[in-house]
C-alpha cells in the first residue's frame, strides 16, 4: 500500500505550491511599460499566492491527520487472520473520500488564487495573458503564466 503520509504531503505540495510566491524576485524591467506590473501588483500577487498556499497546507494537514488512522485500520484488517470484507469496503470508502477532500481543497485554493490574481491585473495585462493562453500548448495556470509573461525568465 502506498504510504499515505508521503502521498498526502506530495499532493499538498504539488497542488498548493504556487510559483507566484517568488514573484517579487522575478519582476522584469524589460516588460513593456503598458503591461508592466506595478510594485503594488507584485506585492498583491505574492500575498495572494502565499495565502493560498498557507490555507491549502493548513486544510490538507488536517485531512492528512484524518487519513492516518484510516490507513492503519485498513492495514490491521488486511493483516488479521480473517479479513473483514465489509470493514475493508467501509474503510476504503472513507480513505477515498479523505483523499478526494484533499484534492478538492488543493484545487479550491488554486482557483481562489487565480480569481484574486486576475482581480489585481489591468485590462491590458489580462489581454497579454489571454494572448499567451491562446498559443498552442500554453500552460493556462495563472500562477505560472504571470511570471512567464511579466517576469524575468533568467533564473
Amino acid at each position: 500500500m502506498i504510504h499515505i503520509q508521503s502521498l498526502t504531503w506530495t499532493l499538498v505540495l504539488l497542488a498548493a505550491t504556487c510559483p507566484v510566491t517568488a514573484f517579487a524576485q522575478e519582476a522584469a524591467a524589460s516588460t513593456p511599460a503598458a503591461n508592466a506590473l506595478t510594485a503594488q501588483q507584485k506585492q498583491t500577487l505574492q500575498q495572494v499566492a502565499q495565502a493560498a498556499e498557507a490555507d491549502a497546507k493548513t486544510q490538507a494537514a488536517a485531512l492528512a491527520l484524518k487519513a492516518v488512522p484510516i490507513v492503519k485500520e485498513i492495514d490491521r484488517n488486511l493483516l488479521s487472520d480473517a479479513v473483514n470484507e465489509e470493514l475493508d469496503h467501509k474503510l476504503s470508502a472513507e480513505l477515498s473520500q479523505t483523499i478526494a477532500d484533499l484534492v478538492r481543497v488543493a484545487i479550491q485554493a488554486k482557483l481562489r488564487a487565480a480569481h484574486d490574481m486576475a482581480k489585481a491585473l489591468t485590462p491590458a495585462q489580462k489581454k497579454a495573458l489571454l494572448a499567451e493562453i491562446e498559443k498552442p500548448g500554453a500552460n493556462p495556470d495563472l500562477g505560472e503564466l504571470i511570471p512567464k509573461v511579466f517576469g524575468d525568465q533568467k533564473k
